[in-house]
């Protein structure tokens, strides 16, 4: 028997018209420095923002980045040592990029994957963009940026295959 190893997941860019969000396939040991990395590519943002993961039904409960040095991010649970899937298996996820801006991302697991029908659906790395509506958009301006572009997003994970605690 082939245990699922992977989550659909569908990211949705909440308060914009017209509606945006992508759907994209991850493994179930991806941790939410790593999930962070993917959201950046997945709506052309530019990292160059602070951001912060919390479980919808658990919103004391704080996922980021902790520079106890600057005393920033002290009271939340460091990312790089948190894995996303015990908290979307119990319900969403939100994710806030920009502070500022408040850009916040609904992040919900539609479902669950097994590596065989990956293997079906001819799929080649992980993560793999399926689907999205909406465009990019400008983090200084909130104007629409580029149009959504499945074969970009999956050309760029490729590029970062293996080294996504690297990439940001």
């Amino acid at each position: 028997m082939i245990e699922s190893s992977m989550m659909q997941l569908k990211v949705t860019l909440k308060d914009v018209k017209p509606d945006t969000w992508r759907r994209v396939v991850v493994p179930t040991s991806i941790r939410y420095d790593q999930l962070h990395a993917i959201i950046q590519v997945l709506f052309g943002w530019t990292n160059s923002h602070l951001h912060s993961f919390s479980p919808v039904d658990d919103p004391t409960t704080e996922y980021g980045i902790v520079m106890q040095d600057l005393d920033v991010g002290d009271k939340m649970l460091d990312e790089s040592e948190n894995f996303a899937y015990p908290d979307l298996e119990k319900g969403d996820v939100t994710y806030i990029y920009d502070f500022g801006a408040s850009w916040t991302h609904q992040i919900e697991l539609e479902k669950m994957i097994t590596m065989k029908a990956f293997l079906q659906a001819k799929h080649h790395q992980l993560p793999v963009v399926l689907a999205g509506k909406g465009p990019e958009r400008i983090e200084a301006t909130g104007d629409r940026g580029g149009a959504f572009d499945p074969q970009k997003i999956n050309g760029l994970f490729g590029e970062f295959a293996g080294s996504w605690d690297e990439a940001y």
